[in-house]
């Protein structure tokens, strides 16, 4: 007994790493003993049967990996006054790797992977700490001249400011006092001098008497009206001024203090980012498969920047990655059901289906671009 179908339905078999296969949906059909349309009618209705492969099959080798992965790349960076190292992918960060677990081991979350060597770094932060000391020293040090430029100036201001212009003050008062005795000495010397009782060279000594003392009087008017007019504002803005440059020196040492705290915890978060722990529960894998015989994730392995190390899939999602050849392409369409099979499980598949195509095709450079071929996701229905 044969079944006939309206039309020939292709299926996609995945082989080598992961082999995959598609299946067709159930279909109402007719059957008849014989061959071709030339058979014995058997039954007057439809028998719901399931499909069997019968077109064409498409063999292509893939690579199984999870839906959801988390990927972990070092995130130390270049030191600047470290000399550079130059490697396969670039310049590397200074530091090598010291130890890891080995690959597909079980980690739970916070478990250490991979542990870089942190001597660069850790030096650079034991001298970063000792410019924090010194930085600290000079915002101390810059504060203190702050508080004496303004103890200085309220001194001034509050104290021998005051203090002089009193002084000034008695000077003047003093100067008037002597030149008035000096007038009435020289009124009563000329009174006594037209009497006969006063010489004449006496006389003249006394208005020589009042004129030292109008001098004096009017110098210290003088210094009294400078001290005020001009003295008192040139040492108040000589005090702000020094106010003025001890408080930009504190400012500058504040922001010096803050740049060699920032730079501190900058080292000390390197020191710390070389250690690489598990994000979540999960297996741990290496990703040097994608580099082959170029790079290998081992101890003493340099390191670069960003350059992801490990990935913890969530095996519960699995697909698998195909590359087809574009010559068969036409074949492959999203939705349709596919039969993977693993290298490492030799008689077991796994059913499942077709869930993206790429639009555009890619060169195979491993034909050195010649070819193309287009990126295939097929997710499996369950978990090997």
């Amino acid at each position: 007994m044969a079944g006939r179908i309206g039309r020939r339905l292709p299926w996609l078999l995945v082989m080598g790493m992961v082999p995959v296969g598609i299946a067709s949906a159930p279909r109402e059909m007719g059957f008849w003993e014989g061959p071709g349309d030339g058979g014995r009618w058997l039954g007057s209705g439809w028998g719901a049967v399931r499909v069997e492969p019968i077109g064409p099959t498409l063999v292509v080798g893939g690579t199984a990996c999870s839906r959801s992965q988390t990927l972990l790349s070092p995130e130390v960076e270049l030191i600047a006054d470290e000399p550079p190292v130059m490697g396969v992918f670039g310049l590397a960060a200074p530091t090598r790797i010291i130890e890891l677990v080995p690959e597909g081991t079980e980690v739970r979350k916070g478990d250490l992977i991979c542990r870089l060597d942190p001597t660069s770094y850790a030096e650079r932060a034991r001298l970063q700490r000792i410019a924090v000391d010194r930085a600290r020293s000079a915002l101390a040090e810059a504060e203190r001249a702050v508080s004496v430029a303004e103890a200085e100036l309220v001194a001034y201001r509050d104290g021998d400011r005051l203090a002089e212009e009193r002084r000034l003050e008695v000077d003047r008062a003093m100067a008037r006092v002597d030149r008035s005795r000096a007038e009435d000495y020289l009124v009563w010397s000329a009174r006594m001098g037209a009497l006969g009782y006063v010489s004449s060279s006496e006389l003249a000594e006394d208005r020589l008497a009042l004129l030292r003392a109008e001098v004096a009087w009017e110098r210290a008017e003088i210094a009294l009206g400078s001290f005020l007019g001009s003295t008192v504002q040139a040492r108040l803005r000589d005090f702000e001024a020094r106010v003025d440059q001890a408080e930009t020196i504190r400012l500058f040492a504040v922001e010096e203090l803050e740049s060699a705290e920032d730079r501190l915890d900058h080292l000390d978060t390197q020191v710390s980012r070389c250690e690489l722990k598990a994000p979540h529960d999960g297996s741990v894998f290496y990703t040097d498969v994608n580099w082959r015989e170029y790079y290998r994730i081992r101890e003493g392995a340099e390191v670069y920047p960003g350059l992801p190390l490990f990935y913890l899939p969530d095996l519960s999602t699995m697909e698998v990655e195909l590359l087809v050849h574009e010559r068969f392409s036409r074949m492959v369409a999203e939705g349709q059901r596919a039969t993977v099979s693993f290298e490492a499980l030799p008689g077991r598949s796994f059913p499942g289906r077709v869930g993206t195509v790429d639009l555009l095709p890619m060169p195979d450079w491993s034909h050195f671009g010649e070819w193309q071929q287009v990126r295939v996701r097929v997710a499996l229905d369950d978990a090997p």
